[in-house]
């Protein structure tokens, strides 16, 4: 406004307001991803949605959630799960509802691949659990990585 009370021609603000300042510059904001082995989902359930909500994740990777992990939703959250093989197995990938979230499909045992958008750019999830008995290849999972995958897990 006071550039309007200073008395320039209106080519004069225009030509003031439209010069690009610093003040225009996209702020970014940290994305939080929490990964925990929750041992267990019927019992560290509570546990587990106090860190993602104490951390302010947007994104949580759960391991070895059992078999109870229907039992329980994350509130503000769309969970995306993969049994596991044995009862105490299995991956839940958590992505808060303000995030776009698709799921790969894949075959992997123990493993959940989501892509995330409506950040800056679109991100790839993959979460996995691969216990000590299971056989593991990672080059199985060699056509689901690109540029800006995140793997985690236990």
């Amino acid at each position: 406004m006071s550039e309007w009370l200073s008395g320039n021609t209106i080519n004069g603000i225009l030509s003031l307001w439209e010069t690009p300042t610093n003040h225009s510059k996209c702020q970014q904001n940290p994305l939080s991803i929490l990964n925990y082995n929750v041992q267990g989902w019927g019992t560290r359930a509570l546990e587990a949605v106090e860190l993602i909500f104490n951390s302010d994740s947007s994104i949580g990777i759960f391991t070895e959630v059992g078999e109870l992990w229907k039992d329980f939703t994350i509130p503000h959250f769309k969970s995306f799960y993969q049994k596991g093989t044995n009862s105490k197995g299995g991956v839940v990938v958590a992505v808060g509802k303000h995030l776009k979230a698709t799921r790969i499909d894949t075959n992997i045992e123990n493993t959940v691949i989501v892509d995330v958008e409506g950040l800056t750019e679109q991100i790839r999830i993959i979460g996995i659990y691969w216990p000590q008995c299971q056989p593991r290849n990672l080059e199985d999972l060699t056509s689901y990585i690109s540029e800006k995958t995140i793997l985690t897990g236990s």
